[in-house]
């Protein structure tokens, strides 16, 4: 055999470990990031501008951290910067500026060790082999996971019938819906096991059944039963409100709010609605009602019992006792009277649009 034909000898090297950083209760470490991107790609643009093609910011001064086991929740409008966000924590795309830690490891240093504790959730249906079943993809994506032989084929079987794909895994990907697509993707995210997932926008185009089922899986079984950390991009309110242990509102490429949604909403929702039925309604009660300092507006509209008042007030200015005197002094019989808990819309609507308390 002559020595082109011999096979090269390879000479084990010791793997360096990954350099660890930050507390171990922290899954996630993100501080001060930034991030842009050429506005164009044209070769045109390139040499009009000399090699300096303006850049659009899409996020600044990112700063977060998540805990071990917690479902953190990244909330906002399409176009916000969440996707780009979940891209950087998974090591898709490299920040301009700032620091990235996930796992203990410092994502720019070492972001091949990050992907080994990472599972990624998208809504990019390009990712697939249409040509091929969600066996065969499911089957592929596995083994770049290190997955192989008896354990990958039944990971693929469990991760199935999580995401309830069992009767379609010998079906091709061109041939699934939205939904099923969608579905597709969560258990590719989860055939690793992996300690921390991100879900980007995993109920898009689901049905409502599949929706609440996704949530359940994410909140019961990953979170709350496994122990992993999850990282839930979403635009819809309700979602976020009723999964995440805690809440960053990202609205054009910053972070406008963080915290638990109770305590969004005693930070950002600062008034007061009460509805109160009375049996019949003076024609001067609704305009002296308002002039109350402190109330911001008075709808009135009757029904079966007499006539219901809803009141809206700023809770600083205004308070219920002052309220109630005004009504009886009009001699109206009060049959019932409640308050209305804040909603997920109006704290988002502080935040985004009012830029916080006015």
């Amino acid at each position: 055999m002559s020595s082109s034909d011999m096979p090269l000898a390879t000479v084990p090297t010791a793997a360096s470990p990954p350099l660890r950083h930050g507390p171990p209760d922290i899954a996630i470490f993100v501080d001060k990031v930034t991030k842009s991107f050429p506005v164009t790609l044209s070769a045109g643009a390139f040499v009009r501008y000399r090699g300096r093609v303006p850049r659009r910011t899409v996020l600044r001064d990112i700063s977060l951290q998540v805990q071990r086991g917690e479902l953190f929740g990244l909330l906002g409008p399409n176009g916000a910067g969440k996707t780009t966000l979940l891209k950087m924590l998974a090591t898709l795309c490299i920040p301009d500026a700032g620091q990235i830690v996930v796992a203990g490891i410092d994502a720019r240093r070492n972001p091949g060790a990050v992907k080994r504790k990472i599972g990624l959730c998208t809504s990019e249906e390009r990712s697939f082999y249409f040509r091929l079943t969600a066996r065969a993809n499911l089957r592929f994506f596995g083994s770049l996971m290190g997955l192989y032989g008896r354990f990958l084929e039944q990971r693929i079987v469990e991760v199935a019938r999580l995401v309830d794909l069992t009767d379609a895994l010998d079906r091709r990907f061109d041939t699934f819906s939205s939904g099923m697509k969608q579905r597709l993707s969560l258990a590719r995210a989860i055939i690793g096991d992996p300690d921390i997932v991100f879900f980007d926008e995993p109920t898009r185009a689901v049905d409502p059944l599949h929706a609440r089922e996704i949530r359940t899986l994410i909140r019961d079984e990953f979170v709350n039963r496994q122990g992993k950390t999850a990282i839930l991009a979403t635009n819809i309110l309700e979602e976020a409100w009723s999964l995440c242990d805690r809440v960053a509102v990202v609205h054009d490429g910053r972070i406008v709010a963080q915290g638990s949604p109770q305590t969004l909403d005693a930070q950002f929702t600062l008034s007061t609605r009460y509805h109160v039925v009375l049996s019949h309604l003076p024609p001067e009660l609704p305009a002296s009602l308002r002039s109350i300092p402190g109330v911001l507006r008075v709808t009135a509209h009757p029904v079966p019992e007499g006539h219901k008042l809803v009141i809206e007030f700023h809770r600083d200015e205004a308070s219920v006792d002052t309220l109630l005197r005004v009504l009886v002094s009009y001699g109206g019989c009060i049959l019932s009277l409640r308050s209305e808990e804040p909603q997920p819309l109006d704290v988002f609507l502080e935040v985004t649009q009012y830029g916080g308390p006015r």
